[in-house]
């Protein structure tokens, strides 16, 4: 069972490095010039939970902690980090025919960087470790 704590309403767009390549379904776009919108405006939103892996037990969250609040954006400083990982290994099946597993936890380290996240490299070296779990998973 997925565990969700954030979830958007708007659209959210990055402009990532992961160029020359497009795919679009309902809740994700990658555009050639590698530009990555999540959709938030379909359905209810899209819902992820953040850093992984977490579980919950009655109104409690465990698992690996989210960073403290970005000032400039009002979210903590995974949040974004997470938002955009998040939607490419949730559809990895869909986009691991030409997007490597590699270069989506390096944006995932970009923006963890770009955000001042100070545990940015463990942050990154646990994904690397570990995120073949879930990137095959489906």
């Amino acid at each position: 069972m997925s565990v969700y704590i954030y979830c958007i309403k708007e659209n959210y767009r990055y402009q990532s490095s992961l160029t020359g390549h497009e795919f679009e379904n309902d809740w994700f776009k990658l555009a050639p010039d590698g530009m990555v919108t999540v959709k938030g405006s379909y359905s209810r939103g899209y819902a992820w939970d953040g850093c992984s892996p977490k579980f919950k037990i009655k109104d409690i969250y465990i698992g690996v902690p989210e960073a403290v609040l970005n000032f400039g954006t009002g979210q903590s400083k995974t949040y974004y980090a997470s938002l955009v990982h998040d939607v490419f290994y949730q559809f990895s099946k869909k986009v691991r025919p030409f997007i490597r597993r590699r270069q989506v936890d390096r944006e995932f380290y970009a923006i963890l960087k770009r955000d001042n996240f100070r545990f940015a490299p463990l942050y990154y070296f646990f994904v690397r470790a570990f995120g073949w779990i879930w990137w095959y998973r489906k």
